[in-house]
């Protein structure tokens, strides 16, 4: 893994490598610039060295010619069947590494390159001849890509934190991803909270060409469609087949590998496979002592059974105060767009302390989105009784007689939203952020595949969470927890493969009742102690309360930079803190805690860039 940066149309590069640098923790191993002759193009490249860690791996790669020139980011797991194949075709290799090959897949095979490579990816090439600008990022999203496009400058990077040193009209929050934020707890879609700071979709190619100044955006690999013929049987045998090996791709590094083992069915299925290829394997749990929640012996049981060698992190005396107040800030600099999942604080702990005996971690992430683990999937479009109250709520609504989301809900959209993410209502942020967040501005977008009345199901639950909660929640909160330590996570249940064949199984075969993973739980039973097997999923969790306490969150939004700036109205926090209504009030103070983090770093005060501004844009 490491960083990526570039610009395009601009001859002046000064504070171009600076931005790059901003990027370092990415890639702490190496950095690398190139630019054109001309100036018009500019490369940068930081270094996390996992394959050929020798210098013929450092980047911007060009090719013999200087025709090529590539930046990347990421690892292609089937980098020798691709090598062996150029070669048989007169490539000649001067590395061992992913990098090269993927160099030399462009100059063979141009655009088409994207869909031979199976792995995590978000790359650039400068190709001179076609006088053009290639980007590509892989077909989940598990690897981050960013753009700009200013007039006839073009910018690219890992983290929108380089690419707001840059562009003049970046630096400031994009109203409506700051809406997303605080209605679902991040912002999702190609939209990131940066104005005009874009993200290349997942599955996606972008062409740049400075001579027209114009972007074209590709997709080169679309999802699967149900597979009726399917049998279970074989079902079974290929997931298993895929699984174990996408897994001994994925350990494939010339530095250590380890494993995430939070105690749970994915992260041990993952790591009963890597024991296997790789005997006493380092496996590492994150515990907070004294927690009641804590998962700690079931991590501990699995290790065990499988004879790894097991590392845990106790994590304590963390809070916005004393001896864990410096933690806490360097956490809230790890993400340059705020994600309000509470798993960002054992994410980020935990990658510190792996990064300290591994530089490769694999997790268990994606079990629960293609094989139907989270509970929110059971009975998404509700029974006969819950479908009638939501007719009468829409019916109250015409009527101006409704009540808002959360309070009630109307469709099966709401209600799904609902048990994701029961955050503000309408009139709570209009009040709130009068000066900038009007009602209209604030509606609940519905999930774009079932804008119906009452139809969701399992399959339509699992898409939406591809397409926004995965991608740009969950992936992008591993991303940045763990590259803040440069350590690289792979995601073995993300191979394209076998997301593929996740997706094509019929509704029998990808259920969310018995608590789901249905394929998972078989191919188990022969791989981990009983006990794992039908334990109720409890997530990547932690006690907020150790981390900081409500009256701090309140105290720091009361007194933060959101209110200094007059973006949240001082009376109106006052008011809605002093009314406390409903269960979800907790969740609502951690979502403006977690923004007002954000903003004190990144918005308006940026350490890291010097860069000021206090503004929003509508």
């Amino acid at each position: 893994m490491c960083a990526i940066f570039g610009m395009v149309g601009r001859r002046d590069h000064a504070g171009l490598r600076e931005a790059a640098l901003s990027l370092r923790h990415r890639g702490p191993d190496g950095f690398g610039e190139w630019a054109s002759a001309d100036r018009e193009v500019y490369l940068a490249h930081c270094r996390l060295a996992i394959i050929d860690l020798s210098d013929a791996g450092r980047q911007p790669m060009a090719s013999e010619d200087g025709a090529l020139q590539l930046s990347y980011n990421g690892e292609i797991y089937n980098f020798g069947e691709l090598r062996v194949e150029l070669e048989a075709r007169g490539h000649r290799f001067r590395s061992r590494t992913d990098s090269e090959v993927l160099l030399r897949g462009y100059a063979e095979w141009g655009d088409a390159v994207v869909s031979r490579l199976r792995g995590i990816f978000a790359f650039a090439v400068w190709d001179e001849r076609r006088r053009r600008l290639f980007l590509a990022r892989d077909r989940l999203g598990v690897k981050p890509l960013y753009y700009t496009l200013r007039g006839g400058e073009f910018a690219f990077a890992s983290e929108p934190r380089a690419l707001i040193r840059v562009s003049p009209t970046a630096a400031a929050a994009d109203a409506g991803a700051v809406v997303q934020f605080l209605r679902r707890g991040f912002s999702y879609g190609h939209q990131s909270i940066w104005n005009g700071v874009e993200r290349l979709p997942p599955a996606c190619t972008l062409s740049f060409h400075p001579d027209t100044g114009a972007a074209v955006v590709d997709r080169y690999w679309r999802r699967p469609d149900v597979d009726p013929q399917c049998s279970q049987a074989t079902a079974l045998e290929e997931i298993d087949h895929l699984l174990d090996s996408a897994v001994r791709e994925q350990l494939a590094a010339d530095v250590p590998v380890g494993c995430f083992l939070s105690g749970g069915l994915d992260s041990s299925l993952v790591s009963s496979f890597a024991a296997q290829h790789a005997p006493g394997v380092r496996t590492f749990f994150a515990d907070f002592p004294g927690w009641k929640g804590s998962e700690r012996e079931d991590a501990h049981s699995v290790a065990s059974y499988l004879g790894t060698s097991h590392v845990v992190e106790e994590i304590d005396s963390i809070g916005q105060h004393g001896s864990g107040a410096s933690d806490v800030a360097a956490l809230f600099e790890a993400y340059d767009e705020p994600i309000a999942d509470l798993a960002v604080v054992p994410t980020w702990f935990l990658s510190r302390a792996m990064a300290r005996h591994v530089k490769v971690a694999l997790s268990g992430d994606g079990g629960d989105e293609l094989f139907a683990g989270y509970r929110r999937y059971r009975n998404p479009a509700g029974n006969a009784r819950r479908r009638a109250s939501w007719a009468v709520e829409r019916i109250r609504r015409r009527l101006g007689m409704g009540r808002q989301w959360p309070s009630g809900c109307a469709n099966a959209s709401e209600y799904y939203h609902l048990q994701m993410c029961p955050s503000f209502a309408t009139d709570e942020l209009a009040r709130l952020f009068p000066e900038w967040l009007g009602a209209d501005a604030a509606e609940n977008p519905e999930i774009p595949v079932a804008r119906a009345r009452s139809g969701l199901s399992t399959r339509d639950c699992q898409l939406w969470d591809l397409d926004s909660y995965t991608v740009d929640s969950n992936l992008a909160r591993m991303d940045r927890g763990s590259m803040a330590h440069g350590l690289e996570v792979r995601v073995p249940m993300f191979d394209h493969r076998l997301v593929e064949l996740a997706l094509s199984l019929p509704g029998e075969m990808n259920s969310p009742d018995d608590g789901g993973k249905f394929a998972l739980r078989n191919i188990a039973q022969r791989k981990l102690p009983q006990s794992v097997l039908h334990k109720a999923k409890q997530g990547f969790s932690f006690p907020l309360e150790r981390f900081v306490a409500a009256e701090a969150m309140r105290d720091c939004v009361r007194n933060g930079s959101l209110v200094r700036a007059g973006m949240l109205d001082a009376k109106a926090l006052d008011r809605w803190i002093a009314e406390d209504l409903g269960s979800n009030h907790r969740l609502k103070l951690w979502l403006l805690f977690v923004l007002e983090q954000w903003a004190g770093r990144w918005l308006f005060e940026q350490r890291a860039t010097g860069v000021r501004t206090a503004e929003v844009a509508a």
